[in-house]
């Protein structure tokens, strides 16, 4: 029988494992080797020593990953998070999510398995917590449901977010999939990751760096329209009364523009490049500028073509009496209508709306297009399927529209359409925000806002790409928005994080030797894989860090921050 100790090496500066053979096992109690003795009521080994009676007890000596753990401690310093938490939950639970939120950034996972990511680091330590506190899978459950119940203390939170942001949010709905039948608001609806399951939708906002600032959860079916009505509602009671929101074209609808503008909220969005006459007038339009000096502009390193004409939201009234399908619908319809209709004066509402055109886009998509359409006729040319126009479908795709098929002796032949790859070239690189018309806003200050146009869909893709990939199959509401808290309030650092991974990436004036290897394809999860190995060795009374290796001191450099140091006894 042998048994292995684990003892601090200064000459490895780090923990390393020693084996000592005990003697052998007969009848299943252990035979110490001579000169041992061993206690099988209190499982004690050692030496025998002539002049003493019983050995001393042997030193304990356990290791706690720590680099990870003070890195993200520095990083929510940084943003404020703990205080907040603490300021809206009380001491004790604040920071007790606080460290939940630190071990689901470093192993995203179910909140059940909290407990063992918690106790193999620091976190509990450098919150200032007891050792000893319970953090098992029966208290994350507790805690969920305690946090989805307190509803005043998450909007204090939200409040206390958006007082520190800077008035511009940018805000998106998303879905997500759930196996349980009993939460009320997991229903049927338009899914939005093509999953045939209930659903919840959330609502999230979010900085223009990505941070999250607050967020809902609605039932599954409710429509974008009656969001974006307890979203206004919300920010205002919040605090964000002088707020611009920046949403994307998912929520552009005549009465959604329409709603918005009635509550006499700020905002930019993009319109849906769809086939109606608004949009078709207005490429039209734009294109007759293209080349013209006095319509190109350029933004940062790319030009553009811009186009600015106004818009009206017209509500004609009791439009949709007839056709809707219960009494509860809205008996309303709402147009968009172009300055140049003769409608446009009666409108109640007007928008600004800016027609962009990025050349360099434009040539490109244009050229990937033809390519596309090239390799689709290459491939189909001369095939005798049983079914061509299925078959069309199948590898053209969207292309499908844009191609003219004939089969002749059962072989297909195809040739591209004029007018739609026309049609289609035409709207290459080109784009159309609106913003109401009483802002008086530039072309160049509608560009900033659609810079960040992705940033809400990148953090839902961050959160469900990243995280433990389970679909949640809580029936509880409550649990389920405190589950939807934690992630939140982790994806603030990990923006952080992201954030600046791309922007130290693309430095040049940072020197690749001290940019840690391959930034530019690391993830928030491989830096904190790597901090992980700073590491905390404890012994009866003392405690001594590891040594910090080259590749973590780069990283810590990159966030300023000042890398562990020193001896804690």
């Amino acid at each position: 029988m042998y048994r292995a100790t684990s003892r601090y090496s200064p000459e490895k500066k780090g923990p390393v494992a020693i084996t000592e053979y005990m003697g052998v096992v007969v009848n299943g109690v252990l035979k110490p080797k001579k000169g041992y003795f061993y206690d099988p009521e209190t499982g004690e080994f050692g030496r025998i020593d002539g002049t003493i009676d019983a050995p001393s007890p042997i030193a304990k000596i356990s290791t706690l990953r720590f680099g990870d753990v003070y890195f993200l401690m520095a990083i929510q310093k940084r943003l404020g998070i703990l205080d907040d938490l603490e300021a809206a939950f009380g001491l004790e639970t604040g920071r007790t999510i606080m460290a939940v939120c630190f071990a689901y950034m470093v192993e995203p996972c179910a909140l059940m398995h909290m407990e063992n990511i918690i106790r193999r680091r620091y976190i509990l330590q450098i919150l200032g917590m007891d050792e000893d506190t319970d953090v098992s899978s029966p208290r994350m459950s507790e805690l969920t449901n305690r946090i989805g119940s307190s509803s005043a203390q998450m909007d204090e939170f939200f409040r206390r977010r958006i007082s520190g942001c800077s008035g511009e949010y940018l805000f998106d709905l998303t879905s997500e999939s759930t196996y349980s039948t009993s939460n009320q608001d997991a229903q049927w609806g338009r899914n939005k990751d093509g999953e045939h399951l209930r659903q919840i939708n959330i609502g999230l906002m979010t900085d223009r760096m990505g941070h999250p600032l607050m967020f809902y959860v609605y039932p599954g079916s409710v429509a974008d329209v009656t969001t974006i009505r307890r979203m206004v509602e919300d920010v205002r009671r919040l605090g964000g009364e002088d707020s611009t929101l920046v949403m994307d074209r998912g929520f552009v609808s005549p009465k959604s523009i329409f709603c918005l503008l009635e509550e006499g909220m700020d905002f930019v969005m993009p319109m849906v490049m769809g086939d109606n006459k608004v949009v078709k007038s207005l490429v039209t339009a734009m294109l007759g500028l293209v080349g013209k000096v006095s319509s190109t502009a350029v933004y940062g390193d790319r030009s553009y073509t811009v186009l600015v004409r106004q818009m009206g939201v017209r509500r004609m009234r009791g439009a949709r009496k007839t056709e809707r399908d219960t009494v509860w619908e809205d008996p309303d319809g709402y147009d968009l209508v172009l300055d140049t209709d003769e409608d446009f004066l009666s409108c109640e509402h007007k928008l600004d709306v800016f027609v962009f055109r990025d050349t360099e886009s434009a040539g490109g998509e244009t050229a990937g297009m033809d390519v596309a359409l090239r390799n689709i006729m290459n491939e189909l040319e001369g095939e005798r399927p049983r079914d061509p126009k299925k078959r069309l479908a199948k590898v053209a795709g969207r292309y499908a529209s844009m191609l003219d098929l004939t089969v002749v002796d059962g072989r297909m032949h195809l040739e591209i359409r004029q007018n739609a790859h026309t049609f289609a070239a035409n709207r290459k690189g080109v784009f159309i925000m609106i913003t109401p018309a009483v802002k008086d806003r530039t072309w160049d200050q509608v560009l900033r806002c659609y810079e960040c146009r992705d940033i809400v869909e990148d953090v839902f893709m961050e959160d469900k790409c990243q995280g433990d990939g389970r679909r949640p199959r809580s029936g509880d509401r409550q649990t389920v928005i405190g589950r939807t808290f934690i992630r939140m309030v982790s994806m603030i650092m990990k923006m952080e994080m992201v954030n600046r991974i791309s922007e130290y990436a693309g430095d040049r004036n940072v020197k690749p030797k001290d940019k840690p290897r391959n930034i530019g394809r690391q993830t928030p999860e491989s830096l904190l894989s790597t901090l992980s190995t700073v590491e905390i060795v404890r012994g009866n009374g003392w405690e001594e860090l590891t040594e910090v290796r080259k590749e973590c001191r780069l990283i810590y450099k990159m966030f300023d921050i000042g890398p562990p140091k020193g001896f804690k006894q």
